[in-house]
């Protein structure tokens, strides 16, 4: 045999031998390519998480995600979770595209109450469980001096822009009320949180008295309420917080913690809790400010920044 044929013969045999380790990958899959299909993927992320996808294919892949708010995803397959909700996670090759629903679950769960509605209920409930003192349901609320604004429009205004920027920062939101036109009691508000799972629950509401009285003030269970006393360190805590970072950011007198055993919808509460005075409305400064696009800006970032440092975040 010639040294050419020889070679022949050697280069034939490795094309051949090429083809039949070929035949097995494909004979799985019956000759034809696996279709795209994830490898790596998660339903469920909490937010500021991340999580590495990948699918079954070494070629060049097109991640998308449905809804950038919500999650956002690199070109290689790195998704992070933003802000509570749904989106798919999408990967793109060769004309397949697939996807996974993924849900962004709150870093935390924040339980907001907009102070008082748009008519009181004077109809009265226990101030506490087993209490034998009843107090009216919901009390009517003060008023703008000088903007004739009324205390439950007011707190609403704050409560739903807090609640968006909260979702931003990552955590989930409940709220007693989104409108006000509602008959809601302060012990059934405060259910209505303790059911929800709220990690925490803030009370908004805006101060009254006379005219040169100002400033922030926080109101918090005590050490010996009879109803959570169980709660006062944490409550504390957060009102310490609250009341802190939201002074520092409005630039309002920070007038501190008061401590109230008194307050029907902090004493039906089963997690954490404080009541914070936004300002005086009974002072014509502060209402104006309370009332401006500016001012409630400055507002709702103190109020987050504040329940981000309770959670040290």
């Amino acid at each position: 045999m010639t040294e050419k044929r020889k070679c022949l013969i050697t280069a034939f045999l490795c094309i051949m031998l090429a083809v039949v380790m070929a035949v097995p990958a494909q004979a799985e899959t019956g000759g034809k390519i696996a279709p795209l299909a994830f490898t790596k993927s998660v339903k469920k992320l909490t937010a500021g998480k991340t999580y590495q996808f990948n699918v079954n294919t070494t070629k060049t892949v097109t991640w998308s995600v449905g809804n950038e708010k919500i999650a956002s995803v690199s070109k290689t397959g790195k998704v992070k979770a933003k802000r509570y909700g749904k989106t798919h996670i999408y990967a793109s090759c060769g004309g397949e595209k697939i996807s996974v629903l993924l849900q962004v679950n709150g870093k935390k769960v924040i339980g907001i109450d907009p102070g008082h509605q748009l008519r009181g209920d004077s109809s009265t409930e226990p101030n506490g469980p087993g209490s034998s003192t009843y107090k009216a349901k919901v009390a009517g609320g003060t008023r703008g001096i000088a903007t004739g604004k009324p205390e439950y429009q007011l707190t609403l205004e704050v409560a739903k822009k807090l609640k968006t920027e909260l979702l931003d920062r990552g955590y989930e939101v409940v709220m007693t009320r989104t409108k006000n036109d509602v008959n809601i009691s302060n012990k059934e508000r405060a259910l209505r949180i303790n059911e929800s799972g709220a990690d925490i629950c803030v009370r908004i509401h805006a101060d009254g008295g006379v005219s040169s009285a100002r400033g922030a003030t926080a109101l918090c269970p005590s050490s010996s309420n009879r109803y959570i006393s169980k709660l006062y360190s944490k409550s504390n805590k957060l009102s310490k917080a609250l009341i802190s970072a939201y002074c520092k950011e409005t630039g309002l007198r920070n007038r501190g913690i008061s401590y109230r055993d008194d307050l029907t919808g902090t004493n039906w509460s089963t997690v954490p809790t404080t009541l914070i005075e936004l300002g005086f409305m009974t002072n014509a400064t502060e209402d104006r400010y309370m009332a401006s696009a500016s001012g409630q800006k400055a507002m709702v970032k103190g109020l987050a920044d504040g329940i981000d440092a309770y959670f040290g975040y």
